[in-house]
C-alpha cells in the first residue's frame, strides 16, 4: 500500500531530524544525562516537527542502547513502540478527545507502572483544544506525577494554554524552517526516490509551503514522476509561471492598463484562482524590490543567476517608491478577495490603480514637507515673527480695547513677554510673597520703558500689595536680570468692556421714555 513521502520520511531520530538545532542538542543532553522532566510543551506552526520529535524522545528515554541520545531502533522497547504495540505510550488528540470525562479515563491508568520500558509516556496533540474542565483536571497530575510518567504536551496555539499548565512544563518553541532548508530536504527526498528535480522546481516548492516540511513534502509529492519541473509545480499548485508574472509586472512598470486588463482576461480563462495569483505576484514584487535595494551582481533567494539578472533588469523600470506602493496595493488586494463576491474585480481595480500612480504622488514625502513647514513656522514664531491671522468682521459693538499697547518696543535682545515670563519664573523661587499676587494679573504689555500687569475687577486688593515702593523695586530688578534692561513696573485695572446686551437694554429704554414722553422732555447726561 502506498504511502505519503512525508510518512515514509518521516525522521526515526534527532540525527535525522531537519533544523531545530538548539532543541535537538538539549533534548540529546536529557537522554544521554538521565535527567528526563516530567512534562514538555512542543510549540510551533504545522509541519516543524513537533510530533515526529515527541516520538523520537519517547522512544529515546525507552531505549536499552541509546546511541548519542537517539534511539538505536534495534531494541525491543524501540520495535515495539515504532509499530504501535506498546501499552506504556498512548498518543491522543484533543482535538477529538477534549472532554474532561476522557482526560480522567486517561489520567485513571496514570497510577498503574510501565510493562516494558522505563517511562511510560502520554502524548496529546493539539492540546489547546481540551475544555477549561479537562484542563483542570490535569493540572494535578501534571504537577506530580509518579517517577515513571512523563507528559508531552504538542500545539500550534500556545496562548490558549492556561498559565497554570504553561508554569508545569519545559517549553520548546520550533520555527518554521527556511526555504534553503526545505528545498535541501527536498532534494535528498528526491534522490532517494530516484526523481530527478529541477532547483526551481523545489525553491518553488519550499516558498509555496511557507515554513513547513509536511506542506513541502505533500506538494512534492503531488508533482512526483520521472523529472520533476518548475512547469509540473506551477500546474499542481495552479499559480501563473515566471513568464506570466514578469509579463504582468511589465505592464504595470509601463502603466499599460489595457495590457494588464488582457492579462487578467487570459489568467481567468486559464482557470487560475485570483488570491493564489495575487500572492505569487506579491513574492514576484518581493524579489523585485530585493533586487532593488541589493543592486546587480547580489544573489535573491530562490532564483538562479539567469533569473536574478532578469529580476534586476526589470527592478529598474520602477522607482523604490511605486514598487513599494505597488507591493502594498497587492497585498492589500490578496486580503480583499477574501470577502469579495468577484475576486476578479478586485484584481483589475487593484491593476489599475497601479497603472494610474504617478510617480511624484509620495504621501511619505508629502508629510515630510509638511512637517519642514512647521518646523519653519514654530522657528519664525520663536524669532518674534508671528503670521498674520485671517481678518474677520468687525462685531456690530466692539469692545473697548485692554491697555496693551498695538506693537511692542524690544526690550534687551530677548521680547517683552519673554522677559516678563522668565521674571515670573524667577521670582515664584525667590519672592513667593510678590509672585502669588503677581500671577493673580496679566501681563499688559510694554512701552515707554514700563512692564504694566492688568488685574481684572474685585483683584484690585492684590494690585494694592504690589504698589509698595520696596515690592516694585523687587519686580523692577527681576525684570532688570531676565533681560529687559532698565525698566519700571506699574499695576494698573483692567478695564471691563461694556455688555452688548446690558447697552441694548439701555438704548430700548431711552427709546421708549422718548416715545412715551418726547424727546424735548428727555434730557441725556453723559
Amino acid at each position: 500500500m502506498y504511502q505519503a513521502l512525508y510518512r515514509v520520511y518521516r525522521p526515526k531520530t534527532f540525527s535525522e531530524m531537519v533544523g531545530q538545532e538548539a532543541i535537538v542538542r538539549t533534548l540529546r543532553s536529557q537522554v544521554t544525562s538521565g535527567r528526563i522532566a516530567h512534562a514538555y510543551l512542543f510549540c510551533g506552526s504545522r509541519g516543524t516537527g513537533k510530533t515526529s520529535a515527541a516520538r523520537i524522545l519517547t522512544r529515546a528515554i525507552n531505549c536499552e542502547n541509546p546511541q548519542n541520545g537517539d534511539p538505536c531502533g534495534e531494541c525491543a522497547s524501540c520495535k515495539t513502540i515504532e509499530s504501535g504495540a506498546s501499552f506504556d505510550v498512548y498518543e491522543m488528540d484533543a482535538a477529538s478527545n477534549s472532554r474532561v470525562e476522557e482526560i480522567r479515563e486517561l489520567l485513571e491508568k496514570v497510577d498503574y507502572p510501565p510493562q516494558f520500558g522505563k517511562y511510560k509516556v502520554y502524548i496529546i496533540d493539539e492540546v489547546h483544544m481540551l475544555s477549561n474542565a479537562a484542563f483542570n483536571a490535569l493540572l494535578k497530575t501534571l504537577e506530580e506525577p509518579p517517577e515513571y510518567m512523563v507528559f508531552i504536551l504538542a500545539t500550534t496555539e500556545p496562548q490558549k494554554l492556561p498559565a497554570t499548565i504553561l508554569s508545569r512544563c519545559q517549553r520548546y518553541d520550533f520555527g518554521r524552517y527556511s526555504e534553503d532548508q526545505i528545498a535541501g530536504h527536498l532534494r535528498h527526498v528526491a534522490r532517494l526516490s530516484g526523481v530527478q528535480a529541477e532547483d526551481e522546481a523545489l525553491s518553488l516548492i519550499a516558498r509555496a509551503a511557507e515554513g513547513g516540511m509536511r506542506d513541502a513534502l505533500s506538494i512534492l509529492d503531488m508533482c512526483m514522476g520521472d523529472v520533476i519541473t518548475e512547469e509540473h509545480v506551477r500546474a499542481a499548485l495552479g499559480t501563473a509561471d515566471r513568464a506570466f508574472l514578469f509579463s504582468f509586472a511589465d505592464a504595470l512598470a509601463r502603466k499599460e492598463g489595457g495590457e494588464a486588463l488582457r492579462l487578467i482576461d487570459e489568467l481567468m480563462r486559464g482557470g487560475r484562482d485570483v488570491q493564489v495569483f495575487l500572492k505569487d505576484l506579491s513574492a514576484h514584487l518581493r524579489l523585485l524590490m530585493a533586487a532593488k535595494l541589493c543592486g546587480p551582481g547580489e544573489a535573491l533567494p530562490g532564483t538562479s543567476g539567469e533569473n536574478a539578472r532578469r529580476y534586476a533588469a526589470q527592478a529598474e523600470s520602477f522607482s523604490q517608491e511605486r514598487l513599494l506602493r505597488t507591493l502594498e496595493g497587492c497585498m492589500r488586494a490578496e486580503g480583499d478577495t477574501r470577502w469579495a463576491s468577484s475576486a476578479r474585480s478586485v484584481l483589475e481595480i487593484f491593476a489599475l490603480r497601479a497603472c494610474d500612480q504617478p510617480e511624484d504622488q509620495d504621501v511619505s514625502a508629502l508629510l515630510e514637507r509638511i512637517g519642514e513647514l512647521e518646523n519653519r513656522l514654530n522657528a519664525l514664531e520663536k524669532n518674534g515673527v508671528r503670521p498674520a491671522a485671517p481678518a474677520k468682521p468687525a462685531p456690530k459693538a466692539a469692545p473697548k480695547p485692554e491697555a496693551v499697547p498695538a506693537a511692542e518696543a524690544p526690550a534687551g535682545d530677548k521680547l517683552p513677554k519673554d522677559v516678563w515670563n522668565d521674571a515670573l519664573k524667577a521670582l515664584k523661587k525667590t519672592e513667593p510673597a510678590i509672585f502669588g499676587p503677581l500671577s493673580r494679573g496679566k501681563y499688559g504689555g510694554y512701552k515707554d520703558g514700563t512692564y504694566r500687569a492688568l488685574f481684572a475687577p474685585g483683584e484690585e486688593i492684590f494690585m494694592t500689595m504690589l504698589g509698595t515702593p520696596e515690592r516694585r523695586e523687587r519686580i523692577e530688578s527681576a525684570l532688570k536680570a531676565s533681560g529687559g534692561g532698565d525698566c519700571r513696573f506699574q499695576a494698573l485695572p483692567q478695564e471691563t468692556p461694556p455688555d452688548p446686551a446690558a447697552q441694548d437694554r439701555a438704548e430700548q429704554a431711552l427709546s421708549g421714555l422718548i416715545d412715551t414722553f418726547g424727546r424735548d422732555k428727555v434730557q441725556i447726561d453723559d
